[in-house]
């Protein structure tokens, strides 16, 4: 019953990211007006709760305009990322680590590249824009992108070493920070559903969702210290 319950818990966070990553993905061809749709969200989190809310429809009319002057920087990173997401889910599929080494380590450099790209981008956009929350949301970002990046460069010295076991680790944990793009966005709905100020949830989001995300995949990494790892590489 609780390797049942894990399981649809993975599921369904996999499914949530795949559906957040290709969602995401309008904006490599819609540009900056993508931020218009964010506005949905509140008749979603109204269905919720029965309240009344403006803080996406706020958000989007705020960061519109900020969004077009750093075009190029905000695109970049959000389709960055949402690669990196989608790419990064193949590289835990067993199936595909024990049988098709070759889309294994293709995907990997593609994740590598495009995570890299994403979560510097992430850092660099939010004291540019800069993003709502102040200070505490463009440290946690500035934080959590360097973190990132240093994870992924971790993991590939771990490669070369031939360290499989640890190169997995090191990418499940820069995985985590990335997917954090994931969780913070449903932090914020948890905040905005309990009433909190649309500027505080968003802050504060933004500074736990890193160490929630890190969290989970250090249990993750410690239950299963070496089968969701196994045999990424013949050698």
């Amino acid at each position: 019953m609780l390797n049942i319950s894990k399981n649809a818990l993975l599921y369904t966070g996999i499914g949530l990211t795949v559906v957040v990553a290709l969602y995401s993905l309008r904006y490599l061809f819609v540009g900056a007006d993508s931020v218009d749709a964010l506005s949905e969200t509140d008749a979603f989190l109204k269905y919720l709760s029965g309240q009344e809310g403006t803080f996406w429809r706020d958000f989007a009319a705020s960061q519109k305009p900020l969004y077009h002057l750093n075009e190029f920087a905000v695109v970049g990173h959000i389709s960055a990322a949402s690669v990196a997401l989608l790419a990064g889910i193949i590289q835990f599929i067993p199936l595909i680590r024990t049988e098709a080494p070759l889309l294994h380590r293709a995907s990997g450099y593609l994740y590598a590249f495009t995570a890299i790209l994403g979560l510097a981008l992430g850092a660099y956009i939010s004291f540019a824009l800069p993003m709502i929350g102040g200070t505490k949301t463009i440290i946690s970002n500035v934080i959590g992108g360097a973190i990132g990046i240093t994870f992924v460069l971790i993991a590939f010295v771990c490669i070369r070493n031939k360290q499989y076991l640890k190169h997995g680790q090191w990418m499940l944990r820069s995985y985590a920070i990335l997917s954090a793009i994931v969780t913070v966005y449903l932090l914020i709905g948890v905040f905005s559903l309990l009433g909190l100020e649309a500027e505080l949830g968003y802050g504060l989001a933004h500074m736990v969702c890193f160490p929630i995300n890190i969290f989970v995949a250090e249990i993750i990494i410690r239950k299963s210290p070496s089968g969701f790892f196994a045999a990424a590489h013949p050698g």
